[in-house]
């Protein structure tokens, strides 16, 4: 294992790429992302500290998607057969790579219903709680502000919208008095108001660490 510091808009790993190492995102954010063969982009999750980066390699041939840093991050770097011989040797370990790995699903097939059915603010405020809970879970968040390092086309790519819906809901949100947006920072104004609004629960709080 050893540490590695990479800049932001770097990629960590590249679609279709082998790759003999994977990741633990230790500080800073990242994200996982497809392109389309016009450039056009389709953020697939946000990483946060305490999240793996290149599971897949353990089992595929080449990853199916490409990450890339949102910030300057700290990893930590593992040899993916060094990983492999632990994770034959501890079970405990795989279970607890199971169990990542189960949280992350239940993660997406949310993600997949905010793309079907639910409006822009409905998206933006479910992500702002969800980044909201995990990293208040390590003690980064404070009376509901929190980092926030996305900008309007990150959301716009997670999410499914274009640039000018996400800025109106994000208006909308902060003159209902739910939550507001600044420069790397966010902040909940109204806790119960943007779950009862989202239909978010700490059932969906999902564990990536």
């Amino acid at each position: 294992m050893e540490d590695r510091i990479l800049p932001p808009k770097r990629n960590i790993c590249r679609e279709e790429k082998d790759a003999g190492e994977l990741f633990t995102l230790y500080d800073g954010w990242a994200f996982t992302y497809k392109l389309l063969p016009d450039g056009r982009r389709q953020i697939l999750d946000f990483l946060l500290p305490g999240s793996f980066i290149g599971l897949h390699m353990l089992w595929f041939k080449a990853m199916p998607h490409s990450a890339q840093t949102l910030t300057s991050v700290s990893l930590c770097v593992f040899d993916k057969e060094k990983f492999r011989d632990l994770l034959r040797h501890k079970p405990a370990y795989e279970w607890g790579l199971l169990r990542y790995s189960a949280s992350c699903q239940a993660y997406r097939n949310e993600r997949l219903l905010d793309l079907g059915r639910r409006t822009a603010k409905e998206r933006i405020g479910r992500l702002a709680l969800e980044l909201h809970d995990h990293l208040a879970e390590r003690n980064l968040a404070h009376r509901g502000s929190f980092p926030f390092h996305l900008r309007h086309e990150h959301i716009a790519d997670a999410l499914g919208l274009a640039k000018i819906p996400v800025g109106h809901a994000l208006q909308s949100l902060r003159q209902e008095g739910l939550m507001e947006v600044g420069h790397d920072t966010a902040r909940i104004l109204d806790l119960k108001g943007l779950r009862k609004l989202t239909g978010y629960t700490r059932r969906h709080a999902l564990k990536r660490h």
